[in-house]
């Protein structure tokens, strides 16, 4: 029998890339927050994720494919997911040309599918929205799911093309397509917690037994109240990878344990059970 909630840790593996690519920064105080995530937290979260015999989702630009490859093939050899999360966490762009956007995506496809032996089914995005031309791009490239909004907080989702915005008059909703949605949303995800930039105006630096309650409480809500959907933490080797972090996300690995029907696993394996269970409108 399938588990009434399904739990998935996911990790935006974005090493230096994140630093050299959209932050255009060639800090090495920065560069060496993305070293760390690579050559030191991630290695805690592949042991935390062996030891506590728990399958998950890596978001991993190709940049840091090539830049890491050993930890990208442990991660491969764990049995974990590897998806798309861009080459140098490029963001879709309208203003970049239809031929270099789609250069992008086919690269990065191709550093996945060298590390990992296949080509990737799921997509987070680096940054910007998920437009209709990008959207295309996934269909047509084979990606099955993606993970970057949240039109439900705990429950999959299809996507649609052809919404049209009106201000004066009612939102006109599209049609759905063959992309799932598994939920991301910024009060899941470690970032705006921790991740504190000087002069960015993001404060970071929260204590994480403040970010355990929030993140228990999002759990105990769908357990104790919705009781059955999918619950989707976004976690980066670089932020979370400290000690004090860790210790928390032990805590809360634990806690979810002591729940009965919750099971951790992969985000491809929850947008595949959506696809059977809930097939596409024609």
């Amino acid at each position: 029998m399938q588990p009434k909630i399904s739990v998935c840790l996911s990790f935006d593996f974005d090493a230096i890339s994140i630093w050299v690519g959209p932050r255009g920064s060639r800090s090495p105080n920065l560069i060496s927050r993305g070293e760390f995530g690579a050559r030191v937290g991630a290695g805690r979260m592949l042991r935390l994720l062996s030891d506590e015999g728990i399958p998950s989702t890596w978001f991993v630009p190709g940049h840091t494919i090539d830049t890491f490859p050993e930890v990208c093939r442990e991660i491969v050899d764990a049995g974990h997911e590897v998806g798309y999360h861009g080459y140098c966490h490029e963001a879709p762009s309208s203003r970049r040309p239809f031929d270099e956007e789609r250069d992008i995506l086919l690269r990065s496809i191709e550093c996945i599918e060298r590390v990992s032996g296949r080509r990737p089914v799921g997509h987070r995005l680096p940054g910007g929205n998920l437009g209709e031309r990008w959207t295309r791009l996934l269909l047509e490239h084979g990606v099955r799911y993606d993970s970057s909004m949240a039109p439900h907080d705990f429950a999959p989702t299809w996507h649609r093309l052809g919404d049209v915005p009106r201000a004066d008059g009612p939102f006109e909703f599209g049609r759905e397509v063959d992309l799932v949605i598994l939920p991301f949303d910024w009060n899941m995800d470690d970032a705006p917690y921790f991740s504190y930039e000087p002069g960015s105006g993001r404060p970071g630096l929260r204590s994480p037994a403040e970010v355990f309650e929030i993140w228990r409480d999002e759990f105990d809500y769908l357990h104790g109240r919705i009781g059955e959907g999918v619950y989707v933490l976004t976690m980066h080797p670089q932020t979370t990878g400290k000690g004090s972090r860790m210790l928390m996300l032990e805590r809360l690995i634990a806690h979810i344990r002591r729940h009965d029907g919750v099971a951790f696993r992969t985000m491809e394996d929850v947008a595949e059970e959506f696809r059977a269970t809930h097939p596409l409108p024609t």
